[in-house]
């Protein structure tokens, strides 16, 4: 609550993504809505959270991992992105079209922070085949 009314909540920083382990994907929410809020004053610790994004990005619910693959996109931190390209490309090929679609946005997020990166790994490519998915939920 403190966050949403401007005060600087960033030293909790630690114990939050502790929290992020939680089976409650309301209390899963809120810690990824905090650390898109406080990745860019807080990058050392961030990188803490890379584990629990990959881990998400293979939970067996659908909406676990579409929200994992949207925060990633939505952390502009440039030396975060190495560490998410696997769980990324992994989710461009998820059998759930909501994931899918979520990565294909968190592609052209990834695009913003370093477009030559998105081209080195073929993602351009991937997007381009995502077009053509056979579930219009992707392509919308």
């Amino acid at each position: 609550a403190a966050m949403t009314v401007g005060k600087d909540v960033s030293p909790l920083f630690p114990d939050v993504v502790n929290c992020m382990q939680t089976n409650s994907i309301e209390v899963k929410k809120l810690v990824y809505l905090y650390v898109i809020n406080y990745a860019k004053s807080q990058p050392e610790l961030a990188i803490l959270a890379v584990n629990t994004f990959r881990k998400d990005t293979m939970d067996p619910n659908p909406l676990i991992r579409a929200l994992a693959v949207r925060t990633m996109g939505s952390i502009k931190l440039e030396q975060m992105t190495e560490y998410l390209l696997e769980p990324l490309r992994r989710c461009c090929k998820d059998q759930d079209p909501y994931v899918r679609k979520t990565a294909a946005i968190c592609i052209a997020k990834f695009f913003e922070i370093s477009p030559d990166m998105v081209e080195d790994q073929g993602f351009v490519a991937v997007l381009k085949d995502m077009l053509s998915d056979a579930n219009p939920m992707v392509v919308s």
